[in-house]
């Protein structure tokens, strides 16, 4: 096995990809001049950085190695869930996919269908914060299930569900935590905290479950030929730190961010209450 020949290339997800690319790029190129505060250079640097963690955890010798290791497994998971998503959402992308998008499309179908009430009723649910919490705790739990697990790596269809689910699950959720402009907050910043808090917790409970336990709760590793010299038991335990440390660190990082930026918010606010000068406009 070597390092080219573990790569995948599924037609489907690189067309996903490419499509966002594409039009995030086009977009952004059709903003200049316009809206230029919604674009400073980190946003498009984080935008892009999200779209290469999707794409490796997609298609790298990360996805290819994942049917061997459990380990593998989960740091593809971690790619698609706690790190991708948020930073394409830190890239403000709704304006400039929107503007990338051929006219016709745009105010043909794209428009007229998010205007529909019915389509904005039900995005409005997702969006909302206890129903996108819900959600991400639920594809979270399911997807570790060890039988669904065991069926979902054996099974081309089901897999490729498994993937959508994650991501889907971690847009709407990290959506609320991290609320891309120009879009309004669903969630003071107070709120927030606690939102991401709790999701530690439950994050911390699984990560705990798979690295603790005493047996192989996944099966279908200890069928499979094994690498690195690992056994099912230790590429399990590995999995499960690799949830329990990094998935937290990210959850802290965020938490961090947050904190700092309601303390900014609550300086900017006295300072107008106060009359003093206020810094330069930012967006955040």
């Amino acid at each position: 096995m070597t390092f080219w020949n573990t790569w995948t290339f599924d037609p489907l997800t690189l067309a996903g990809l490419a499509v966002l690319f594409a039009l995030y790029t086009r977009g952004l190129w059709r903003s200049r001049g316009r809206s230029g505060d919604l674009f400073p250079w980190w946003r498009p640097t984080s935008f892009y950085a999200g779209w290469v963690t999707l794409l490796l955890g997609a298609m790298s010798p990360i996805d290819g190695l994942s049917g061997d290791l459990f380990l593998m497994h989960m740091v593809q998971h971690m790619l698609m869930m706690m790190v991708g998503p948020p930073l394409i959402l830190l890239g403000a992308p709704v304006v400039p996919v929107l503007r990338g998008l051929p006219r016709i499309f745009r105010d043909n179908l794209a428009i007229p269908l998010f205007q529909m009430r019915r389509v904005r009723k039900v995005l409005g649910l997702l969006a909302s914060p206890l129903i996108a919490w819900l959600v991400f705790v639920f594809t979270v739990w399911i997807w570790h299930i060890p039988a669904l697990y065991n069926e979902a790596i054996t099974n081309e269809a089901l897999h490729f569900l498994q993937h959508v689910m994650f991501v889907s699950a971690a847009i709407f959720f990290w959506w609320i935590a991290i609320d891309p402009v120009p879009l309004k907050p669903r969630l003071s910043y107070a709120l927030r905290l606690l939102y991401l808090f709790l999701a530690t917790l439950q994050s911390t409970a699984l990560a705990a479950i798979i690295t603790l336990s005493e047996d192989v709760l996944f099966t279908y590793y200890e069928s499979v030929p094994r690498l690195w010299g690992l056994t099912p038991g230790e590429d399990q335990m590995i999995a499960g730190l690799i949830m329990w440390v990094p998935g937290a660190g990210i959850y802290f990082t965020v938490l961090t961010a947050l904190f700092f930026v309601m303390l900014y918010k609550d300086d900017e606010r006295m300072r107008r209450l106060e009359g003093r000068p206020v810094s330069g406009p930012r967006r955040w």
